[in-house]
């Protein structure tokens, strides 16, 4: 080896030892700086000793000391290394080891530094009020915080920085609320006459600005904005919405306050009202945060609209215009001009505010939609109105007369249209005045009123755009579809109870299927093409609802009677005793039922139609007493006069039964008597039988051409005789010429 070579080896030995001296020398100090940034944060954030400030700073400046000594010593060794190749590559290789392990703890400690930093900026920056400037050096922390430490994990005092970050972190987001609280202020006040509510903004100048970047940094802008959003619906706008009552005042310098009255069930008011308090309200709220917008440049009015508008809109439309829409055709020119354009300046003026985004149309969709809105506002209008009709009492009644034939109204207030068309249809189809005329009777008022309201609709479609004529035409067929299923239900109990309902019923029933023969035909010409205009399919259901309802009426009273007569006993020795008093007690209440069903019916049925059914249970009764005497075996003298006395009762009774409080002059009740109860001659001839003798009944028997042959068959009239008659020559020869 030259002696150069000697030489510049002894020389890097020697630079190295150096080298690894000062590695010995910053290994001693960054142990020493370890348990100093230990014992500074502990006892900041962990064990809270106070005046730790001035240690903290001395702290920061032996950190950048040792950083520097670490920089140049890394230096040094990556010079030795390329200079000196020749040297121990073990040396170096240990000395670069070194070197690294003191740069880790260089870096946690380096971390540790700034987390304490941004910690300390934020409270003193919370202390000035700078709350978005506090926000910004806690997520700094966070940030520190979120990045991992490979090998370093478990840091203790990591997690004792964390806590300390979320407890400064709570605390701001505390201060920031109470603050925005203190600055948007929400009272209200109630009594028995009326309601207010009141929106006070103070003026906070720039915090106002820091307390919304402040929440947007802590993430708590958007619920602190819902939270906003609802109050604002809730308390200012949906007043103003619901009820006409409702006063806005803006009073200076931003105080917004909503009066109202205290109503069970608030109107709503006109839309041109109630669009001019939601923009006061909204003014107010636009001067308020005009200058203030968010980080990504958008305005604060508009973040707030995102939160608001949604329901808003819906609110406006549901609760305001919706029940605005006008119930008649006539009245949509006038809602045009009260609704319609101001509806579209509205949404304008939001759109250029940015309260709404300018893709939101519920607004317009209702513009847009209006016809269509209205005829389903209208057609359920109808149903709802039909429904409460239906459900109305039937003892409320008019008299329908047969004066008006076709299908017209009696009501002298029904449109004249109808009566002209009813007219020319009678005149074009050649028909009688007589044809389908109602016969007269009493139906419930509600009745009336529904066929009103099926006359007035349709009048109403003839007059609108083919869809709405289409759609009025299928809610008056829907109207009567209802009516043969609420009608019977709403009113069970009393049609099965009170037979004067039933009765109501029946005719409410057959008046409507009267009405509906030809109501369709009036309006077919005036109706659009595709419209077939009729509404016959739905007279055999009417029709039969009402008769179905009245023939289990008949049946009732019938079981009724028959119970009655039940307590006859077969009216077997009815002149004895008990027997006696119990069948006439029988006989009578059959009468006293029979003439209170007249009282009911006879005011309110159709003459024909009330005598059919007095005359069908009258038949009913008659049917089973013949039944019963016919059978009878043995009928003493007494027995056969107290029996013909007890059927001559009801003989004298059932004429006048068969009097109509309608009848206009004399009615031959026996003929009615004889057409109305088919088995009406058979009793008769059977209490002429009673009181017959054996000549007499020889006699109308007449070889079995006789007026008794016509009712009673042989057997019948044999058995009679054999009960009646003693065993004599002369009863054999009569049985014997009765075959």
């Amino acid at each position: 080896m030259s002696f150069v070579s000697q030489v510049l080896s002894c020389a890097g030995q020697l630079e190295a030892k150096e080298i690894q001296g000062k590695m010995e020398v910053l290994s001693k100090k960054m142990e020493d700086l370890k348990l100093e940034v230990y014992e500074v944060t502990k006892g900041k954030y962990v064990d809270f000793f106070p005046q730790r400030l001035q240690t903290t700073l001395s702290l920061k400046e032996n950190v950048d000391k040792v950083t520097e000594d670490l920089h140049e010593a890394k230096e040094k060794i990556e010079n030795e290394v390329k200079n000196q190749l020749t040297l121990s590559k073990d040396v170096l290789t240990t000395l670069k080891g070194d070197l690294e392990n003191h740069r880790c703890v260089l870096v946690i400690l380096e971390r540790l530094v700034q987390i304490q930093d941004n910690l300390e900026s934020s409270a003193s920056a919370n202390k000035r009020q700078s709350y978005s400037e506090a926000a910004s050096f806690l997520l700094k922390v966070d940030q520190l915080l979120g990045t991992p430490l490979e090998g370093y994990e478990g840091i203790q005092i990591l997690q004792a920085l964390q806590t300390e970050s979320c407890v400064q972190k709570e605390k701001l987001i505390y201060e920031v609320t109470e603050k925005w609280k203190s600055l948007v202020t929400w009272n209200s006040s109630d009594d028995k006459s009326r309601q207010v509510f009141q929106l006070e903004l103070t003026s906070g100048g720039s915090v106002l600005s820091e307390l919304i970047g402040a929440m947007e940094t802590l993430g708590v802008l958007e619920s602190t904005l819902k939270t906003f959003g609802n109050r604002l619906n809730s308390y200012l706008f949906k007043p103003c919405i619901v009820n006409s009552t409702a006063v806005v005042k803006n009073s200076p310098p931003n105080i917004v306050m909503v009066t109202v009255n205290n109503e069970k069930n608030p109107v709503p008011p006109s839309p041109k009202q109630m669009y001019m308090n939601i923009m006061t309200i909204i003014q107010a709220l636009d001067k308020y945060f005009m200058d203030l917008t968010v980080q990504d440049g958008t305005n604060f009015l508009s973040c707030l609209g995102k939160n608001v508008s949604r329901e808003l809109l819906d609110l406006i439309v549901k609760e305001c215009l919706t029940p605005a829409i006008p119930h008649n055709n006539k009245d949509m020119s006038a809602f045009e001009a009260d609704c319609v354009e101001p509806t579209k300046c509205f949404q304008e003026t939001l759109v250029n505010m940015k309260f709404i985004p300018g893709d939101d149309n519920a607004l317009e969709d209702f513009v847009k939609n209006i016809d269509v809105l209205f005829v389903n506002k209208k057609s359920q209008d109808i149903l709802v109105r039909a429904r409460e009709l239906m459900k109305s009492e039937l003892h409320n009644t008019v008299r329908v007369s047969d004066e008006h034939p076709l299908g017209e109204m009696a009501d002298k207030e029904a449109p004249s249209g109808k009566k002209s068309r009813k007219v020319e249809l009678a005149s074009s189809c050649q028909l009688s005045t007589d044809t389908l005329k109602l016969p007269a009777c009493q139906i419930s008022v509600c009745t009336q009123q529904l066929m009103m309201l099926a006359y007035e609709t349709l009048e109403e479609a003839t007059q609108s755009s083919q869809e709405c004529a289409v759609q009025l035409f299928f809610a008056v067929r829907n109207m009567f579809e209802l009516f043969c299923s609420v009608y019977p239900t709403a009113h069970q109990k009393a049609l099965a109870l009170f037979p004067q309902m039933t009765a109501v019923f029946n005719n409410d029933c057959m008046y409507v299927a009267h009405h509906l023969a030809t109501i369709g035909h009036q309006f077919n010409k005036s109706l659009p093409q595709d419209v077939q205009a009729t509404f016959v399919d739905l007279i055999p259901k009417i029709r039969r609802l009402g008769t179905d309802t009245m023939l289990k009426q008949l049946n009732s009273q019938k079981d009724i009677m028959m119970e009655y007569l039940k307590a006859a006993k077969g009216f077997v020795s009815v002149s004895e005793g008990s027997n006696s008093a119990s069948t006439e007690k029988a006989v009578k209440q059959v009468l006293h039922q029979l003439g209170h069903l007249q009282k009911v019916w006879q005011e309110i049925l159709p003459v024909s139609h009330y005598r059919r059914s007095i005359g069908t249970l009258l038949n009913n009764v008659v049917v089973e007493i013949c039944d019963r005497v016919v059978r009878l075996e043995d009928i003493s003298a007494s027995d056969a006069t107290q029996m013909a006395s007890l059927m001559s009762l009801i003989q004298k009774r059932a004429g006048p039964l068969m009097k109509s409080a309608s009848d206009d002059g004399d009615v031959n009740v026996t003929i009615e008597l004889q057409r109305n109860v088919p088995k009406w001659l058979r009793f008769t001839e059977i209490i002429t039988l009673l009181n017959a003798s054996l000549l007499e009944i020889n006699d109308r028997w007449a070889d079995g051409k006789g007026p008794l042959a016509n009712e009673l068959t042989a057997s019948e009239v044999k058995q009679m005789i054999r009960a009646l008659f003693q065993n004599t020559d002369r009863r054999s020869a009569i049985l014997a010429k009765i075959r």
